[in-house]
């Protein structure tokens, strides 16, 4: 009985509790980076501030639009620019359009598992974006994807964009 009871010790003690592989740094990291896009993105976009929209991105930042056109900074402030001067009551759902969740920022990958990574400063954001026309008050939606890189100063330094941008523009159909 004796026997018994200390190998089931040495089982329970020898257990561990499985760890999910992200340190508690990296995930600070990517809830920051979260917050970052939720406050500088999202609200810039909802109070129709270009500025706060761009705070975040660094001045050598590369953006692939939706059209897969490569850019810059200058580029991205125009196309910024554009979305506030002809849209109002921007809003984003998180997760909206993603099958049995609507958890909308994922960072890091588990598969391929040779490739397995946290990567904390790469944010994958997901959702649908809404907006009414200006001019003609018609809503549109996009189904929107985003990949957004962080630099260690906390900025991003590259961003690509994913949607379908027909509802939008259907919008200015009178």
């Amino acid at each position: 009985m004796k026997k018994i009871a200390i190998l089931l010790i040495i089982l329970f003690a020898s257990c561990e509790t499985p760890s999910s592989g992200v340190s508690e740094a990296d995930a600070n990291t990517f809830e920051k980076n979260v917050q970052t896009i939720k406050d500088s993105w999202i609200k810039g976009y909802q109070e129709e501030n270009a500025e706060k929209v761009l705070s975040f991105m660094a001045d050598s930042i590369q953006w692939t639009s939706a059209a897969g056109d490569v850019s810059g900074k200058e580029s991205l402030s125009a196309a910024v620019q554009y979305w506030i001067d002809n849209f109002e009551n921007f809003s984003f759902t998180e997760g909206e359009g993603l099958e049995g969740t609507d958890v909308g920022y994922w960072g890091g990958n588990t598969y391929p598992v040779e490739q397995a990574m946290s990567g904390p400063n790469n944010v994958r954001m997901y959702g649908t974006w809404r907006a009414t026309n200006s001019k003609t008050g018609k809503t549109g939606a996009i189904k929107s994807y985003v990949v957004l890189n962080f630099n260690a100063d906390g900025q991003v330094h590259t961003a690509t964009e994913y949607g379908d941008y027909g509802s939008m523009m259907s919008t200015f159909d009178e």
